[in-house]
């Protein structure tokens, strides 16, 4: 989320907080650890309010070093699932979709035959589960909005868009695709109140210092019967509790606040929302990155061998084909590497369409 900065030599300075959810003073310590993936110095610890059980990191890195955390090589959040190859290659189809099930009525589909809804047929969980209902006027703020990926796949399909980037070199890629994108704290943009029908943050708020504040923002930008789409790692997940502290969700020390789906209701009430439903999401490589940061962690030849095996190109096929087996069995039981929850205002009644 903060732009990235040079090579990291000392360990960042921190900060004690407060519960970010609650405010609560005090704290349980679970256990501190290292930067696995980028190797920033530093030991960063996981604490759990006793008053709501937020896991937060206290203390932290203070809030004017965070960019600190971020060295050149890190590499942004990307909007996944991504259909800009689908929307080149089967654009037809794709469109017919969200004609006929999403309410993109302004769609042309006049060109669509009956290969291309067939190929529509096939394809319509993964298109659901990318494209959100069409809202209102179509004005989309996407909050953490990187180098402009997401916001160029809605503008293909008709959405007026605005986007939120800290990075300001991500962001000056990101206004190839539109004009309106603004550099800074999500919670510091000047928006008014009530100017947008669909609000997206994928994988953000958990690199802030204040999410509850960007929430209520969130909030108070959406416009009568919006949708706003929060998508957070999941620390109530299979993989948190099989991997602990080498669960590659927590990317100590960029990722401030791990929710679980009870704390984010819990956040999202407070800032004024509601969540309508939750979806559990899993990929492979979450998992994958967990199981190299425990390994690269232990000394023995057992562990050498593992890491090596992971790291193959056969190894690592075999591992991503098991899981890809495996991991949807997360979903039903709600148990997801990510979950992506589904927002509307407080007090507000349902729309016809809520969710994939």
């Amino acid at each position: 989320m903060c732009g990235p900065s040079r090579r990291v030599s000392e360990p960042l300075p921190l900060e004690t907080i407060a519960c970010p959810l609650c405010g609560e003073t005090r704290f349980h310590a679970l256990f501190s650890q290292g930067d696995l993936a980028l190797g920033v110095p530093g030991r960063f610890h996981l604490v759990r309010c006793p008053g709501c059980g937020l896991l937060y990191q206290n203390p932290r890195v203070r809030a004017d070093q965070l960019a600190r955390a971020y060295p050149a090589e890190y590499a942004a959040h990307t909007r996944d699932p991504e259909l800009s190859r689908t929307l080149r290659h089967m654009g037809a189809a794709v469109r017919w979709v969200l004609s006929k099930r999403l309410g993109y009525q302004h769609l042309d589909v006049a060109d669509v035959v009956w290969r291309d809804k067939l190929r529509g047929v096939v394809s319509r969980g993964r298109i659901l589960k990318v494209f959100p209902p069409w809202i209102g006027q179509g004005r989309l703020l996407d909050v953490g909005c990187g180098s402009g990926k997401f916001l160029r796949q809605m503008g293909a399909v008709g959405w007026d868009l605005t986007g939120i980037e800290v990075d300001a070199e991500a962001a000056a890629r990101a206004r190839e695709v539109t004009p309106n994108v603004y550099v800074g704290d999500p919670t510091q943009a000047p928006f008014p109140e009530g100017s947008f029908d669909l609000i997206t943050a994928f994988h953000v708020i958990e690199h802030l210092p204040d999410p509850l504040g960007a929430l209520r923002n969130m909030v108070r930008r959406l416009a009568p019967g919006g949708l706003i789409i929060v998508e957070v790692p999941n620390a109530a997940g299979w993989g948190a509790h099989l991997f602990g502290r080498y669960w590659s969700g927590l990317d100590f020390p960029r990722h401030l606040v791990h929710f679980t789906p009870t704390t984010l209701s819990l956040m999202v009430e407070k800032a004024g929302g509601r969540v309508l439903s939750a979806a559990h999401r899993t990929k492979p490589r979450y998992f994958i990155r967990s199981l190299r940061h425990g390994l690269a962690d232990r000394n023995g030849r057992g562990s050498r061998i593992g890491l090596a095996l992971v790291t193959s190109r056969l190894g690592g096929g075999v591992l991503k084909l098991i899981l890809e087996l495996l991991m949807p069995l997360a979903r039903p039981l709600q148990r997801g590497e990510a979950v992506r929850f589904f927002i509307r205002r407080s007090g507000e009644q349902s729309a016809w369409y809520d969710a994939p």
